[in-house]
């Protein structure tokens, strides 16, 4: 009978541990993605992105897995897109989700204003270059839908990285694949439905000689926080670039500075949308 009791007492502790921990590791997992913070592997990290009525949450991490060829293949780095859901106030039911095949990453995932969409960075099969600007849309049970390239109007031969949505429409990217002003620059492009413009440059107001990685907008105050290592020794670090005194009329920002009249341009776009790769059905 104690031999049972014991028995018994040690399997439920081991539960409890086993959950416990599970628990624990899941905690772990988004307190280092709730804020944006400095990676040896990506620089910059962005933070996770929260849907507008704070109740889901998606994040990349990184880990290490065996290439799908050569067997004496040393493990290679790969990020992967979890969504968490915040239940009572804690980050809960950790769910790595399938937004591209295995052994290829996905990253800096950004959710639309109405939750229905998924913005990332990915290097699968298929790509333009290396790492291309998909989108997915998120279904009413959680799941994603297929991945589409938004095409060669963001993507490029080279990295497209941290996307970022702005006033619903607006999509602000990061880019090394095009004539700039120095490594990544920051651009835009407007997405409305299945279509978007061209990109545009945001200008040498904006970007620098450096990497230009995310920026966050205040038109109130016209202000623009800009996430770069153009700082001493490549310190990677947020800048504050002001762009003008902005001023919202009939859902458009005027009186935008001179110097950031790239960022105008692409904030008060007016022209007639086109087709693209991920209009495609």
């Amino acid at each position: 009978m104690t031999r049972s009791i014991f028995y018994s007492l040690l399997v439920s502790g081991i539960i409890f541990c086993s959950a416990t921990a599970k628990a624990q590791m899941a905690k772990d997992l988004v307190s280092t993605t709730l804020d944006g913070n400095l990676s040896t592997i990506d620089g910059y990290v962005p933070s996770m992105t929260i849907t507008k009525d704070g109740k889901t949450a998606y994040f990349s991490k990184t880990s290490e897995q065996k290439p799908l060829y050569g067997v004496f293949s040393k493990k290679e780095i790969i990020h992967e897109i979890y969504r968490a859901e915040n239940i009572n106030g804690e980050w809960k039911n950790i769910t790595k989700m399938e937004v591209c095949p295995k052994y290829a990453s996905a990253k800096h995932p950004t959710i639309s204003e109405d939750g229905k969409r998924l913005f990332f960075a990915s290097n699968m099969r298929g790509s333009y270059g290396k790492y291309d600007i998909y989108v997915a849309d998120i279904k009413a049970d959680g799941s994603l839908g297929v991945s589409k390239n938004l095409g060669p109007k963001v993507n490029t031969k080279e990295d497209e990285l941290y996307p970022s949505l702005y006033n619903g429409t607006l999509l602000f990217f990061a880019s090394e694949g095009r004539d700039g002003y120095g490594g990544l620059d920051l651009y835009a492009t407007q997405v409305v439905m299945n279509t978007l413009t061209p990109s545009v440059n945001l200008g040498n107001h904006i970007n620098s000689d450096s990497d230009d990685y995310a920026i966050q907008l205040s038109p109130e105050k016209g202000l623009g926080f800009v996430v770069s290592n153009r700082g001493q020794n490549q310190t990677i670090s947020q800048y504050t670039v002001a762009y003008g005194n902005s001023k919202k009329t009939e859902n458009r920002y005027d009186n935008v500075a001179d110097n950031g009249t790239s960022l105008q341009t692409a904030m008060n776009d007016g022209v007639e949308y086109t087709s693209n790769s991920f209009e495609d059905k």
